[in-house]
């Protein structure tokens, strides 16, 4: 049974899925128990391999965790969540959500009943204006990811957003933030940008991640993503700029250039974002900048970002506000740090109230709340009928005589139906005869261009025209497959008996070969026998040791005889993979 006292979180992001179990002090404050990350393999960019890969991830993580059973806050990726920051009128409580709701129609680009949406109230102006942040996703997708969560074994009690569940935490593990601040969250397929000041807040995401500086390692080097991501995890680091000493190691060295040259592009989004937040959404110029995600951990990259935005950088602490469990290790949860603060977020989420309480729903919970929501009723009418079944008792034991007539008739029925399935039974069989039966001659017809491709490879071996073959036929053990088409040689009266002692075995198939070369001033054989040492590399044959037994695969006339202008040659070649002849 789930502790009252405790919160299950797990954060579903593109390349890693962490978790973590919280509890509360008697004070409210939060306690990491345990925490665990789980990493998925290739590239999150490929999204047919996502799915099995988090099932996977999920059932790992969930039983690493042991949370199976337990109710769970999740949180969504931003790069699949539509965001707008939208300005109200001044507008009565009572119209407000149906305002939103008319803006929503406006700007998200799909239609409302395709996806979930969700909206939060950002700030109130003296005028009375109202800002609202909209968020909305896919159904599909979303149901997806809820789908794999159930499977996993825990019960999910409600989807937060990833870039504002780290809002939540950022305000509560650095309340005393007074200056506007920017939160850089680098995760592996998107980098999403949060921007704070005071109690207003901001949000972008931006198609740049880590999977963009692997792939631009892998391009580079010419190695599998997995290879490029192993080697930014251990040895990466961003190049600084200026009058640095280079690495000793030249692929290292080459890497951090590779790094830095997808940084510098990812500093330019920033800058691009930075000056929309100013100029269309009024905001304030952040003073401070937090690097938070999986990105945050590769090595000087907040060096290079300080040089790049001349502002104070530093790594998010999402454990700043949050007590640590004496069996959790201290060290490695401040490493981790960066790339906890949305499962701090959602931990929060869990407790209660927070500033930001956007949630996307599943279909199948919101089918759920919505039964929790009806049960009185259903239970009301669950009693009614209960008392209309009562009364329906008598009128049952009325019609039992001809309920047991109908049943009869349909036992009559089931054995005709019985009669008929045995009956296509017996067909299916004779069908899979058939089948196997026609498998045989389709392939016989798929083996005809044997011959052509034959064919074609010997007429490819003549270099003159010294020689010519009259006679080209299969000898399966030694004889003819095929009648001669002129006298010729007569099988011996053994014949009968030497078929029936080759048939104890497996036969020999051989391509004999026979033909006239005309006498010729090139070596006389020579002719044949270069002819046949080119036959004899052919794929279609199996004479390795042509060139040491050569007289056994080929006869030649002498070409002695000044009166006779051609002379008989005759070449045994053993098929390799031979059809199956007739």
């Amino acid at each position: 049974m789930a502790d009252p006292k405790s919160i299950a979180v797990i954060s579903l992001g593109s390349q890693r899925i962490s978790g973590a179990f919280f509890g509360k002090t008697p004070g409210g404050d939060l306690v990491l128990k345990r925490y665990e990350i789980v990493d998925l393999d290739g590239d999150p960019s490929v999204d047919v391999s996502r799915v099995p890969q988090l099932k996977l991830a999920l059932n790992e993580l969930v039983t690493k965790l042991k949370i199976k059973g337990q109710k769970v806050w999740c949180s969504i990726p931003g790069h699949p969540v539509f965001s707008r920051f939208v300005k109200l009128p001044p507008v009565k409580g009572d119209k407000l959500a149906q305002i939103v709701e008319f803006e929503a129609r406006q700007n998200v680009p799909w239609q409302l009943d395709e996806v979930s949406w969700d909206y939060e109230i950002v700030e109130k102006s003296d005028l009375g204006e109202i800002e609202v942040v909209l968020a909305a996703m896919k159904s599909e997708p979303l149901n997806e990811m809820h789908q794999e969560l159930v499977a996993s074994g825990v019960k999910v009690v409600g989807m937060d957003v990833g870039p504002l569940a780290l809002y939540n935490a950022f305000r509560y593990s650095y309340p005393d933030m007074d200056e506007p601040a920017l939160i850089v969250d680098m995760g592996a397929r998107s980098t999403n940008l949060v921007f704070i000041d005071g109690e207003r807040f901001f949000t972008r995401n931006l198609l740049v991640g880590g999977a963009a500086v692997t792939n631009a390692i892998a391009k580079e080097f010419g190695v599998p993503f997995a290879e490029a991501e192993r080697q930014k995890q251990s040895q990466g680091f961003v190049a600084l700029g200026g009058a640095v000493e280079d690495h000793p190691d030249e692929g290292v060295n080459a890497m951090s250039k590779v790094m830095r040259n997808s940084m510098t592009r990812l500093h330019a989004e920033i800058m691009r974002t930075i000056t929309f937040y100013r100029s269309q959404q009024g905001g304030s110029a952040p003073k401070r900048v937090f690097l938070a995600g999986g990105g945050s951990a590769a090595g000087y990259i907040a060096e290079f970002f300080t040089e790049k935005l001349k502002l104070p950088v530093e790594l998010f602490n999402g454990l700043r506000g949050v007590q640590t469990d004496r069996t959790v290790n201290a060290d490695a949860a401040q490493v981790d740090a960066p790339a906890l603060g949305e499962l701090v977020g959602l931990a929060l989420r869990g407790m209660g109230s927070c500033p930001c309480e956007i949630e996307l729903i599943p279909d199948a919970m919101a089918a759920s709340r919505d039964a929790a929501r009806r049960a009185p009723a259903l239970v009301l009418a669950g009693l009614c009928l209960m008392g209309a079944l009562g009364a329906s008792i008598f009128w049952f034991k009325s019609a039992n005589e001809l309920v047991e007539e109908r049943s009869s008739q349909l036992q009559i029925k089931n054995a005709e139906l019985s009669r008929l399935a045995n009956e296509i039974r017996l067909l299916d069989n004779r069908q899979e005869e058939l089948r196997v039966r026609s498998s045989q001659l389709e392939q016989a017809v798929i083996d005809r261009s044997w011959w052509v491709r034959l064919l074609n490879d010997l007429n490819q071996q003549f270099d003159n025209d010294l020689i010519w073959l009259p006679v080209v036929e299969v000898l399966k053990d030694g004889k003819p497959i095929t009648k001669p088409l002129w006298g010729g040689e007569k099988e011996s009266n053994n014949s009968s008996n030497d078929t029936k002692t080759a048939a104890q075995a497996a036969p020999v198939y051989q391509l004999r070969v026979r033909g006239l070369y005309r006498k010729n001033t090139e070596g006389e054989q020579k002719v044949v026998y270069d002819f046949a040492a080119k036959l004899a590399k052919l794929e279609a044959f199996d004479m390795p040791d042509f060139e040491t037994k050569r007289d056994n695969y080929v006869k030649v006339d002498s070409g002695v005889d000044e009166d006779r202008y051609a002379y008989h040659f005759e070449i045994k070649m053993p098929l390799r993979k031979p059809l199956q002849f007739q």
